[in-house]
């Protein structure tokens, strides 16, 4: 049992390595990882992806609801609670005010890599068909400057803008809570492992006795052979 648990959340920009870089934490043998579970990833993704748009009840509601599964499973466990929710970047200041002792690890990456894998995961595609593109929604980056044209936008200028909205939100949170988050780059992280892990401990002030997998960093230029130049024109266009 450690002497003072606590809930630590990885989240990050989506297509960013959150999924490695949270199953590498929950190697440590004090961390009970929870990558993605059903009982709250969904519940996360619902509020954040809605609450611009929702009746405040209805995403009230649904806050209350994930803080009570959160807190019955933060109480019954004897280790540190590892929540892997990606969206719940969007839920920072509620879930600070709620676990005040909480720590998130954000990541990210640059901008042409992140959205290559986005235009190739069918899942993140789907959400400008289920959301509506004429209303402000920080998850996929409409704002009040683009709300009128954003439907007429592409799909690579409009996984660009979400980009950009999840990595100002990223960097806004970091000044406003820096002793309780902790930014990450995915490449660095995965071409520097021990020195990034070393940090993450001093961060969560636990030992730094993680059994992470073998990296393939190979993977980290393939978007390169993925994106045409009309696609990188429209991409980097976008966030001008």
């Amino acid at each position: 049992m450690v002497n003072k648990k606590k809930l630590i959340f990885i989240s990050g920009t989506g297509r960013s390595g959150t999924h490695l870089v949270g199953r590498s934490i929950s190697s440590h043998p004090d961390i009970t990882p929870r990558i993605e579970a059903p009982e709250t990833f969904g519940l996360v993704t619902r509020i954040a992806t809605t609450q611009d748009i929702a009746f405040p009840l209805k995403t009230f509601l649904f806050k209350t609801l994930l803080k009570y599964r959160l807190t019955k499973i933060f109480k019954n466990s004897d280790n540190h609670i590892l929540e892997k929710s990606h969206p719940s970047l969007w839920l920072v200041d509620f879930l600070f005010k709620t676990y005040k002792d909480s720590k998130f690890i954000f990541v990210y990456r640059d901008l042409e890599p992140t959205v290559s894998s986005m235009l190739e995961h069918k899942g993140v595609r789907t959400w400008y068909n289920r959301l509506p593109q004429n209303k402000s929604n920080r998850f996929l980056g409409i704002n009040k400057q683009n709300v009128n044209e954003f439907d007429t936008y592409n799909i690579e200028e409009k996984c660009a803008l979400r980009w950009k909205s999840h990595c100002d939100e990223i960097f806004r949170l970091k000044e406003k809570y820096p002793e309780q988050i902790f930014v990450l780059k995915y490449d660095d992280f995965l071409t520097n492992p021990d020195k990034f892990l070393e940090e993450i401990s001093g961060f969560l002030d636990i030992p730094n006795t993680y059994t992470p997998e073998t990296f393939k960093i190979e993977s980290l230029d393939k978007w390169k052979n993925k994106l045409s130049k009309d696609q990188l024109d429209k991409i980097r266009n976008a966030v001008k």
